[in-house]
């Protein structure tokens, strides 16, 4: 608790409002229409002069609280008239005013306008909260779905999620994807504290999109599992997150089978006359991590250009967990020993993060504009602690540096010929995922360097072709150039070995598609149709220095989606769809080798080329299958989904129901090799032994070597379920849960399906103070469902053997002072003694058969301390609960408190 102590006094000292601040704000209550009530508050030293300019300033949201960003406010003070638009928080000022009676509207697309009136004849400032009512069925904007097309959530087939920009600053978000992670059935997965991947579904990486402003993000060196990338794209410059729930692989191509994360970057808007500036300034604190971080962005709109650009910094300590407890610590693992024995927060979790971002809008007059965006964004002194002593118990393993570079130029025209809109694309993604990995202070080291170089080029084309049609179509082409490098250091000339994927390996994609939207039988039938045709190649040049042969592999696919929204009344909507996603493989499936999540993983070429034969499963326990390791193919997903979904001016909701079947799927499976195989060498890495079944194992990793095959088939069950309620004027409740199961065609658990799992929110925001509050519970029950490869993994199940712990023993836990003279020093017990107690007399078992379920309760508040400045406080983790999310390499930051104060220049 010093940690929690230490940053309340911090938070008080920035928090704090001035006399002169508390004294000339007057807040008003948000009623629809009529005169605001007012709070009387004199100012010091008496009336104020009547020549004195004021100031409106305030917020427009919907009735369930959601900020109403570019709503339009205008405020007429006797012969004096301002507009103005609301920020990405729905935010807005209006300054420059005359002292007197003043009338304020809000207006924004889809809602009813509201109209207030403030008395300034006695007071410098006035707070107004709008609350504006939807004009009929309608709801939030969202562009996701369906391309070249702007639709309502509660008008489309997919299960759609929004996080707004006002969610962003009330989370405790440090890295990008931990926005999500109270949205409905998504788990949001940490290997590291510096590294974040979103899992729909129980789809994760390889099998979900990352999108920014609809740009594809995804590389053909995303490895299967969790992946850091999203992290990378900096919290201060996103302004929406949208996510669709399931096949999205016509509108975004390969990948998107459990779904698609579309991130969207403040772009700046225009003026229609005059020029304005504004900026924002960000400092953020947390005691779990002892992290701080600040940001600054400004902006410059005009009538024929807006810019937008910014820095950001953090930086963070090691991590205090739940109960300061290391529940998977490599201690209690392989000694029996609690992690409190050597430590109470995580070593080595502690980074970096900085970068930059700059977007601008260009108009024409002839209703065309060019918009821009450019980013960059690094990270230093990443630790991955589940292969250290939060799981594996190597002297260390960074990802370090980790950098990304991503930008494009985008041209887009209303009203060209027969089109409604054109649009081309031009991007650039630059991805550097550098690493080092050592057992022993006094072993040799690995380096691996690699960097992704994609360039991409897109078009896309509108129209309305006949009553009730919107037709998308478009091509798109993404050039990969993948740069890679591994060296062993040692006491002699280092080494050059064989790097994970190849050096000069190269992907390419291309693709065609053509979507149809259709509004039918007077507005209360939507159909969605399209279609996707694609091509991928893979390509790895020879190298005989480092046992690389030449490679060419060629696929291709053809996918559809079908979806329909039946209205049956003003507030309630039916949901039907049937879409096949896909997924070809990528460059990491075709030929990467090195350890991965599943354990020390070599490409099928390969395990071929040694004769290897299909495990029937990814874990220590897999026999042959008799199938001989062949060539990947493309996978595919036929999901089929039907839900309903309501919506009221108090009420939104929504439930869906879906089954997902998996063909061809691309999965680890054991390799299961010819007897005689320990000695000979994979890529550098010598086999060291092999056990009866044919089962392999390298020194580096305790698990068998693994390859990738496309299995039969798999089935994915589940549902997801939400709901909103507006409570009166103050008080906005939320909820929502999802279960999803999954299996492959031999009955195995599918890797890192999600447990039953859901989130609570309370939030009291009343009109008459400037203060909100919120109560959030997060809950999850005890994942049992644990595949081969879970119950191997260090991150869930932990299995250990007589051999890991005596390589423990006799490594690591020599190196620290635990083990002396051959005996463990708290017990006195010796090697024998300690594998006889920890494995209870087995050859093997397992720290955790499950994921234990958790439940945590947090609170968190804010407080506009005057138009211009305003903070947020979140205590997380009230309890102090040790959990972790299912999958994760850490375990979850314990009782934390955090804090954010937000200038507006």
């Amino acid at each position: 608790m010093p940690d929690v102590l230490r940053t309340l006094v911090l938070v008080a000292a920035l928090s704090a409002p001035t006399t002169a601040d508390a004294s000339r704000v007057a807040w008003t209550v948000a009623r629809d229409g009529g005169d605001a009530v007012q709070t009387p508050t004199q100012p010091a030293g008496g009336a104020l002069p009547a020549t004195e300019r004021r100031v409106i300033h305030g917020l427009v949201e919907d009735t369930l609280g959601g900020a109403i960003a570019d709503a339009t406010v205008r405020v007429t003070c006797g012969p004096v008239t301002r507009d103005v638009r609301t920020d990405a928080t729905g935010r807005f000022v209006v300054d420059g005013l005359p002292a007197g009676r003043c009338v304020a509207q809000a207006s924004a697309d889809l809602f009813l306008p509201v109209t207030h009136t403030l008395d300034l004849t006695t007071r410098r400032d006035g707070l107004v909260r709008f609350v504006v009512e939807l004009a009929g069925l309608e709801s939030e904007v969202t562009v996701t779905p369906a391309r070249g097309e702007q639709e309502r959530t509660f008008d489309v087939p997919e299960a759609v999620g929004v996080v707004t920009a006002e969610e962003l600053e009330s989370r405790p978000v440090q890295l990008l994807p931990q926005a999500l992670r109270e949205e409905t059935g998504i788990v949001v997965q940490q290997t590291t504290t510096a590294q974040s991947s979103v899992f729909i579904r129980g789809f994760s990486a390889q099998r979900v999109v990352y999108l920014l402003d609809g740009v594809r993000f995804n590389t053909s060196t995303y490895r299967a599992g969790a992946t850091q990338y999203l992290g990378w794209v900096d919290p201060a410059a996103v302004q929406r997150i949208e996510v669709v729930r399931g096949p999205s692989s016509v509108q975004y191509g390969s990948d998107a089978i459990g779904g698609a994360v579309n991130v969207l970057s403040h772009r700046p808007t225009v003026l229609s006359a005059g020029r304005q500036g504004s900026g924002l300034m960000e400092v953020a604190v947390a005691s779990a991590d002892l992290s701080g971080g600040a940001s600054a962005f400004g902006q410059v709109r005009a009538t024929t250009y807006a810019l937008r650009g910014g820095v950001s910094t953090r930086a963070a300590d090691d991590l205090r967990t739940g109960g300061a407890v290391d529940s998977h610590s490599a201690l209690t693992r392989y000694l029996g020993l609690p992690s409190s024995t050597l430590y109470d927060r995580l070593p080595a979790t502690g980074y970096r993060q900085s970068g930059w971002s700059a977007a601008a809008t260009l108009p024409f007059a002839d209703g065309s504009a060019l918009t821009a965006l450019a980013m960059q964004e690094s990270q230093q002194g990443v630790s991955r602690v589940d292969r250290t002593l939060g799981g594996d118990g190597l002297f260390r393993s960074t990802f370090d540096p980790q950098r990304l570079g991503f930008g494009y130029l985008r041209y887009q025209r209303t009203g060209a010929g027969p089109l409604a809109v054109l649009q081309g694309t031009l991007s650039i993604n630059q991805q550097q995922d550098d690493r080092l990995e050592q057992a022993r202070p006094d072993t040799f080291f690995e380096t691996e360097t690699a960097r992704t170089r994609v360039l991409g080029y897109a078009a896309q084309g509108t129209w309305q072709s006949w009553r009730g049609h919107t037709v998308t179509t478009g091509a798109e082409v993404f050039d990969e150039a993948i740069a890679t490098s591994r060296t062993r250091w040692q006491s002699g000339p280092p080494a050059a070995l064989r790097p994970e994927i190849p050096d000069g390996a190269g992907y390419r994609s291309a693709a065609v598609y053509v979507q149809d939207s259709a509004s039918l039988v007077g507005d209360r039938l939507g159909l969605r149709v399209g279609v996707r045709g694609g091509s991928f190649t893979y390509e790895a040049p020879a190298d005989a220095a480092l046992g690389v042969n030449a490679e060419r592999v060629r696929m291709s696919a053809v996918t559809f989606n079908t979806g329909a929204v039946w209205s049956l009344g003003p507030a309630l909507n039916v949901t039907a769809s049937v879409s096949r996603g896909f997924r070809a493989a990528n460059a990491f499936d075709l030929g990467a080798i090195g350890v991965s999540g599943g354990g020390f993983e070599i490409a099928p070429r390969e395990a071929a080329a040694l004769e290897a034969l299909v495990g029937s499963n990814d874990g220590a326990t897999a026999v042959s299958t008799g199938t001989a390791v062949a060539s990947l193919g493309p996978e595919s997903m036929y999901a089929f989904e039907g839900g309903v979904k309501l919506r009221t001016r108090r009420v939104a909701g929504s439930l869906v129901l879906f089954d997902l079947e998996l063909q061809d799927a691309i999965a680890r499976r054991t390799a299961i090799f010819p007897q005689g195989i320990t000695g000979s060498a994979v890529a550098g890495y010598p086999i060291v032994s092999q056990d009866a079944e044919g089962r392999a194992y390298v020194s580096i990793d305790p698990r068998p070597i693994v390859t990738r095959v496309n299995v039969e088939r798999g089935r994915i069950h589940g549902l997801e379920a939400d709901l909103q309620v507006r409570m009166g004027r103050r008080w906005i409740g939320s909820a929502n849960v999802s279960l999803a199961n999954g299996r492959d065609g031999d009955d195995v658990y599918l890797r890192r399906m999600p447990p039953l799992m859901g989130a609570m929110r309370l939030k009291w925001e009343p009109s008459v103070h400037p203060f909100w509050a919120e109560a959030v519970v997060t809950a999850a029950a005890a994942q049992t469902r644990l595949s081969p490869g879970d119950l191997a993994d260090a991150r869930i199940g932990g299995r250990r053997r007589r051999a890991d712990i005596a390589a423990f023993f006799a490594g690591t836990a020599t190196d620290l002072g635990l083990v002396q003279a051959g005996r463990l020093v708290s017990t006195g017990e010796s090697l024998a003694e300690v594998q006889a107690r920890v494995l209870n007399g087995a050859d093997a078992s397992f720290l955790f058969t499950e994921t234990p379920g958790f439940v945590v309760v947090s609170l968190r508040g804010g407080w506009r301390l005057s138009s211009r400045l305003d903070t947020t406080v979140i205590l997380d983790n009230l309890t102090d609960r040790n959990y972790r999310w299912h999958g994760s390499g850490t375990d979850a930051p314990g009782v934390s408190l955090a804090a954010k104060l937000r200038v507006r220049l």
